[in-house]
């Protein structure tokens, strides 16, 4: 292709992340700018030559363009658009829950863009779903150790996914525990704590449980419960991808 090329990047439903090629000169007309912008849910006709896809024509369902007048709710935006093209792969190995995943998608956006949800509920329900979708899902379940079902408060077990209430992680730590965790350590085994109180822990399981359209239908009120619960999503599904995203470097340096 030509020099002046442009490239856009394409989430499917079945066919995983394209990236897609307008040709030179065709960028400049007015139809395709509305449908080849960012955050654009659009219908899209291309074409295969030379093992690449070319952009033939395409019409916009709906647009968010909207949220880049907004710094934070941008920053946000394209963090969930990059951890989507993370899980999603390449069009050569599109994940299986690609229609599920970029129908999440759909559906942050839209939340984000009417602000009827303060942002750290969004971008950890869009975390935990995301990791359960990648096969790493938190366990839901009572404390891994006495089965206590509704503890007061509690520790996520970050690197092997369980719950460790409070008064088990007390007697754990007073039978040595914590020198247990340093030899880990040296091993080279990563043993993160991060507790929840009860108002988070369940905030967690409903994120995990809840029917698709209902995922962001959940309130935590007080501010510190908010970012401590996007603080338990982000901490997990990031150690669990094992990698981190400049735009959700962006994300917290504009919320700052």
């Amino acid at each position: 292709g030509s020099g002046t090329d442009r490239y856009i990047h394409l989430l499917t439903p079945t066919r995983g992340r394209l990236t897609v090629t307008i040709k030179n000169g065709q960028s400049g007309r007015a139809s395709i700018a509305s449908y080849t912008q960012l955050f654009t849910y659009g219908n899209y006709e291309l074409y295969e030559k030379n093992k690449r896809y070319w952009l033939r024509n395409g019409s916009v369902a709906h647009t968010f363009y909207n949220l880049t007048t907004d710094l934070e709710k941008m920053a946000l935006a394209s963090y969930l658009c990059d951890l989507t093209c993370e899980m999603e792969g390449e069009e050569t190995d599109p994940a299986e829950e690609s229609g599920a995943l970029l129908r999440m998608l759909l559906n942050a956006l839209y939340v984000i863009h009417t602000g009827v949800k303060p942002s750290p509920i969004v971008k950890g329900v869009f975390e935990l779903r995301a990791a359960a979708m990648a096969g790493d899902a938190p366990s839901g379940g009572g404390c891994a150790l006495c089965h206590e079902g509704h503890p007061a408060e509690s520790y996520l077990d970050v690197m092997n996914g369980r719950l460790i209430c409070a008064d088990c992680q007390t007697k754990r730590n007073r039978a040595g525990g914590m020198i247990t965790q340093m030899r880990d350590n040296e091993l080279g085994e990563r043993s993160i704590l991060l507790p929840l109180s009860s108002s988070v822990l369940a905030a967690v399981r409903y994120a995990l449980g809840a029917q698709e359209k209902k995922i962001f239908s959940f309130t935590l009120k007080d501010k510190g419960e908010q970012a401590a619960f996007a603080k338990v999503a982000e901490t997990f599904l990031l150690n669990h991808l094992e990698r981190g995203f400049d735009t959700l470097d962006f994300y917290h340096s504009v919320k700052k």
